[in-house]
């Protein structure tokens, strides 16, 4: 019995050395990498600037840093993420708003990945890498309790992401030099088009947890003293949902002072020139919008 307890011992000391041995490679690989996870990471560690955009896809392409920049002579970079939404964004506001304080947060809404009901645990994968991060432990737990415990192994904090990392890894830094954006240049289908105005649906069954850090990223924000804008943007002919959709959203923007600005029914959303699809921007239609934007922040 003696012999296996020891036996045993060594086993677990054995795996802690390799999972702590490949933690360190993976945050070295992530640390250094290019691509999406390069500015992944420079949102999380390393972002200074004064202007900074988060959100999903329709947040990494509706928003050019560029004409940011230049219209309002601030430093921008757009830290929107595909396929993600507030349970990810609020992790990274509590790193980034640790280091220092951003001018002017706009935060484009999606009503799938900010308000509706859904998976949460998907939005945490890419919060997982960071949990060595107090702030970051916190949150992903307050939420999933059991994280605590499973985060304390390496490879379960990057198992999902390493593919992409070590692609990254052998990219260049470009995500830098275009502040983050990431232009579409293709165009809508024309069936799409001809399809017409999709019908409407006046409300989504809102999630509470969505909402309850939707209203804690508006109120830490606002309380450094960042100017916060909350952005519906724009959808192919205003997309599914209509205005009263969002009127949650719009109510906890009024309650905090902050701007709401929606382009459900804005002219934007009737020009097929301006989409790569139903739900996001082409190059060309972004930089309308960003423009138009900015014209309306006040």
């Amino acid at each position: 019995m003696k012999k296996f307890l020891i036996n045993i011992a060594i086993f677990f000391a054995i795996v802690a050395v390799v999972d702590f041995s490949l933690g360190k490679v993976f945050h070295y690989i992530q640390a250094t990498a290019g691509g999406r996870t390069g500015a992944e990471y420079y949102v999380c560690k390393k972002a200074n600037e004064d202007v900074i955009i988060m959100g999903s896809s329709r947040a990494s392409h509706h928003y050019v840093p560029e004409i940011i920049s230049e219209k309002l002579g601030m430093s921008c970079f757009n830290a929107g993420q595909d396929g993600n939404g507030i349970i990810l964004q609020y992790g990274r506001w509590k790193m980034l708003s640790e280091r220092y304080t951003p001018k002017l947060l706009i935060y484009d809404i999606s009503s799938g990945f900010d308000m509706a009901v859904n998976d949460n645990m998907t939005y945490v994968d890419r919060l997982k890498p960071f949990s060595r991060e107090a702030v970051v432990k916190d949150y992903v737990s307050s939420i999933f309790p059991m994280e605590r415990i499973k985060t304390l192994s390496c490879m379960y904090c990057y198992n999902y992401k390493f593919i992409e990392m070590a692609f990254d890894r052998l990219r260049n830094g470009d995500y830098k030099e275009v502040g983050g954006y990431i232009p579409l240049y293709g165009h809508i289908r024309s069936e799409v088009v001809e399809r017409g105005q999709p019908e409407k649906e006046i409300s989504i069954e809102t999630d509470l947890v969505k909402l309850y850090y939707l209203e804690e990223l508006i109120k830490e924000a606002k309380g450094k003293g960042t100017h916060v804008v909350l952005v519906v943007s724009p959808t192919w002919k205003g997309g599914g949902l209509s205005a009263e959709a969002f009127s949650e959203v719009k109510t906890l923007a009024e309650s905090y002072g902050v701007e709401f600005l929606e382009y459900i029914n804005s002219e934007i959303c009737d020009n097929p020139d301006y989409f790569e699809d139903s739900a996001h921007l082409n190059d060309k239609g972004a930089r309308v919008f960003t423009e138009d934007l900015l014209s309306r922040i006040k």
